[in-house]
């Protein structure tokens, strides 16, 4: 757990089989100042005798119910869910659901849109890996910005924050899945999925899986660990910006968009004359947070960095640093820089 809070992470997801194992693990991530949605067998199946097991300890934050559900389990859920807002009122309950792709993706959509209507939960997650390896070539999942593009719209409509993932533990998934072997995470490549779900407003960037930054055998940090612990400080620094705020819009540039995604005009940006980024494009971002408005321009080449050409009608800030009408900025691989409208 020191590691956890090290690395920047500040909460984590605990499934034990006993409830005895889940209080050592509030234990410990109460002493490092790490807060839990925690679960076991016995708490889903009675949770009018087993909740009071947990809740009154000081690093518990909520019920970690289910992780990727079936179809046919969205309405027991949502019985599960009213009981323990009965139980427990305000305390929030945890289900993360599958990606687009393992849902049925031309259903994907009606899905998620029935587990919002079904189940009373106050905020939605799901998770997909998009960065994958094809004959030693990194190639993202094209089925993923569909997924983030349905997931925020059903999460804005109906007024509720959404959590999104990204990956750090290089794994194959072979059948019935679509087979895929997910590389050891980069800095390009952690950076992309991560900034892509802030672009489209996620609310809290959840990390598959905690073993991805260490070895369980050994305790020892893997290459990985510096890797999120530098992304994990670069979110924090852009919390003004993204914790809270509103999209008005995400939009992509490029000679190819990604399925089901707009294609950028400079018109959708109040104060924008011009826009272009070199190499596979970028993803932009229109978004509202207090008194301010902010456009995120993305790298969305995970591999090679990218040129920015930004051109406003009058002056405006780049966040963290001056205040220009024109811009031309190399922008890191997978990364992405924000401009202050007003």
């Amino acid at each position: 757990m020191p590691m956890l809070a090290e690395s920047g992470a500040d909460h984590y997801i605990c499934h034990q089989q006993k409830a005895s194992d889940v209080l050592k693990v509030l234990d410990a991530a109460a002493e490092n100042g790490v807060k839990v949605y925690a679960g076991f067998p016995d708490l889903i199946s009675n949770p009018e005798e087993n909740f009071g097991i947990i809740n009154s300890h000081p690093a518990f934050e909520g019920y970690y119910l289910k992780d990727e559900p079936e179809v046919w389990d969205i309405d027991g859920l949502g019985k599960l869910v009213e009981r323990f807002n009965t139980l427990d009122p305000g305390v929030p309950c945890y289900i993360n659901l599958y990606p687009n792709w393992a849902w049925d993706e031309e259903k994907y959509a009606s899905r998620i849109e029935l587990f919002a209507n079904t189940v009373d939960v106050p905020f939605f997650s799901f998770d997909q890996y998009p960065v994958t390896e094809v004959d030693g070539k990194v190639v993202v999942r094209p089925t993923w910005y569909r997924n983030l593009e349905e997931f925020s719209e059903m999460a804005r409509r109906h007024g509720k924050p959404f959590w999104a993932f990204a990956l750090t533990k290089s794994h194959y998934l072979g059948p019935p899945s679509p087979p895929a072997f997910y590389p050891v995470p980069t800095l390009g490549t952690l950076r992309l999925q991560v900034m892509s779900d802030l672009l489209y407003g996620a609310q809290c960037i959840q990390y598959f899986t905690f073993g991805g930054i260490y070895k369980p055998e050994t305790l020892e940090k893997t290459v990985v660990f510096d890797i999120v612990r530098e992304v994990n400080r670069e979110i924090k620094v852009l919390s003004p910006v993204f914790l809270g705020a509103k999209v008005h819009g995400v939009w992509h540039s490029g000679d190819v968009i990604p399925p089901y995604t707009k294609r950028f005009s400079p018109e959708a940006v109040p104060s924008l004359k011009e826009l272009s980024m070199s190499g596979e494009g970028a993803v932009v971002s229109l978004l509202e947070n207090g008194k301010h408005l902010y456009v995120a321009v993305q790298n969305r080449d995970c591999i090679n960095k990218a040129s920015l050409d930004a051109v406003f009608k009058k002056k405006v800030k780049l966040f963290g640093g001056r205040k220009a009408i024109s811009f031309n900025l190399e922008i890191e691989p997978g990364d992405a820089v924000v401009f202050q409208l007003k």
